[in-house]
């Protein structure tokens, strides 16, 4: 049976088949946007009922705090008080392992030289939960896929810019056989359509250069980047997944 993620997963595609919605975010990774959306949920409900539980706490404790890209989205929600709390208690723990000495063992490398310092820290918590909701959206779209055709079609629609790199790869390797293939012959399709624009945008800078004799307004006119300019940031995306995402 379709779950709540699979149908959120299934408007953001048809969205991008019609652009004229208005208010809506066009050419994303769908796991990647749900996974972002996770993410910032979970720490919304950290700092609405989570700064003082003590379980929380003690896993805060234990991963000395955030990792630097959620340290920052922490930063972002603009929670003076559960900061003030949750850092004053990292800081007293982090005082006490300094004075206890456990940043001064070091492991040895491939040669027996010392190396980098031992990380006493468990992995950030919000990582943790990320990946989870990771797998689980990315099982999702695999079901939603194999299972449905309305989704196939979306997911087929030109328009539609298909999923990042990493998560293309989380997916496909939950589909077996035809499926496997017939999502791996789409993303295809997505990639190469970026590729052909950023072709576009490469010959029109080449024609600019050309016109050397011509005027300035001229070749800058040759060198006019349209619609073709969103690939720019789509390539990215698509090869490395959205912004503050890993």
């Amino acid at each position: 049976m379709p779950t709540q993620t699979y149908f959120e997963m299934l408007e953001m595609l048809e969205a991008e088949v019609h652009p004229g919605r208005p208010g809506r975010p066009r050419h994303l990774c769908p796991v990647c946007r749900l996974t972002l959306q996770g993410v910032d949920r979970f720490l919304h409900l950290i700092s609405l009922e989570n700064v003082t539980d003590v379980d929380t706490r003690l896993q805060l404790r234990q991963a000395g705090g955030f990792c630097n890209r959620h340290s920052y989205q922490w930063a972002n929600l603009h929670d003076a008080l559960g900061t003030a709390i949750i850092y004053e208690d990292l800081l007293r723990e982090a005082a006490k392992r300094i004075e206890k000495g456990e940043f001064l063992s070091r492991r040895s490398n491939f040669f027996g030289r010392s190396s980098s310092p031992e990380n006493p820290f468990s992995p950030c918590p919000v990582c943790l939960y990320q990946e989870e909701i990771e797998n689980r959206v990315a099982s999702d779209f695999a079901g939603g896929f194999g299972e449905q055709a309305r989704f196939r079609q979306a997911y087929a629609a030109p328009q539609v810019a298909g999923t990042c790199l990493p998560h293309y790869r989380r997916v496909v390797s939950r589909l077996d056989g035809p499926l496997a293939e017939e999502f791996s012959d789409r993303q295809r399709e997505k990639f190469k359509a970026t590729q052909n624009q950023l072709k576009q945008i490469i010959d029109k800078m080449d024609a600019g250069r050309k016109l050397q004799q011509n005027s300035e307004e001229e070749r800058q006119q040759a060198r006019s980047i349209g619609d073709e300019r969103e690939a720019l940031t789509r390539a990215i995306w698509q090869m490395a997944g959205l912004e503050d995402l890993s």
